[in-house]
């Protein structure tokens, strides 16, 4: 699944908060997203920039790792 606006995404693999995309290419940079965490109105909460790499959907269940 591709990361798009209005996608809900983790900020890393395994992560357990949510979090809405609100913009992609943050000031012209397309390696960047505003994410806003999703969830009751709480201080704290506001949007903010982050590289679009780490970002996973948050409907996909967490990687399982091997040895």
């Amino acid at each position: 699944m591709a990361i798009e606006e209005g996608s809900l995404v983790h900020l890393v693999a395994g992560g357990v908060d949510v979090f809405r995309v609100l913009e992609i290419g943050v000031d012209g940079d397309l390696s960047r997203a505003l994410v806003e965490a999703v969830g009751e109105s709480r201080p704290g909460i506001y949007p903010w920039s982050t590289d679009i790499a780490r970002l996973v959907p948050a409907d996909q269940p967490p990687a399982v790792e091997t040895d």
